[in-house]
């Protein structure tokens, strides 16, 4: 059984380092310029701010996968909360499982009780999240073009 649960950003940088490794090389582009490194400092200063959730999913003490999020007032719309997703991973032997739509229901449920009006989701194209979430009833509100300079 996965449970899903709150989590912090420390014990995250403790506990999903291989996670972390190998979400970075599955999906990132320019491998060359995206070297991965948390920004430590800027993720434990959003924790207490309050400006970031975390949830993690188990299976015992084995780490399944997280989703790591962040909550703001939109900057053009001042009275708008909204939620944006900063990471979601789920390892590969667990997919198969719908951890990846549970967690994904988990975090809409955390966004929508912190008083989120607006959930985003940002997924690479041609991956299974960019295929998941129309089923989801999302569409797109930007597209985000990039180059290396």
């Amino acid at each position: 059984m996965i449970d899903i649960r709150p989590a912090t950003v420390d014990e995250m940088l403790v506990e999903a380092q291989t996670l972390f490794e190998e979400h970075w090389n599955e999906i990132a582009l320019n491998k060359d310029v995206m070297v991965l490194k948390p920004y430590e400092e800027k993720y434990r200063a959003a924790e207490e701010q309050g400006t970031i959730f975390i949830l993690a999913a188990w299976q015992e003490d084995v780490l399944a996968g997280y989703s790591v999020n962040f909550v703001t007032n939109h900057l053009h719309y001042a009275d708008m909360k909204l939620c944006s997703n900063d990471l979601l991973f789920i390892k590969k032997e667990y997919r198969a499982m719908s951890v990846g739509m549970r967690m994904m229901k988990a975090t809409e449920t955390q966004a929508k009780d912190l008083g989120c009006k607006l959930m985003l989701w940002h997924a690479k194209e041609n991956t299974p999240l960019a295929a998941i979430l129309p089923r989801m009833k999302y569409g797109v509100q930007d597209i985000i073009f990039s180059k290396e300079i």
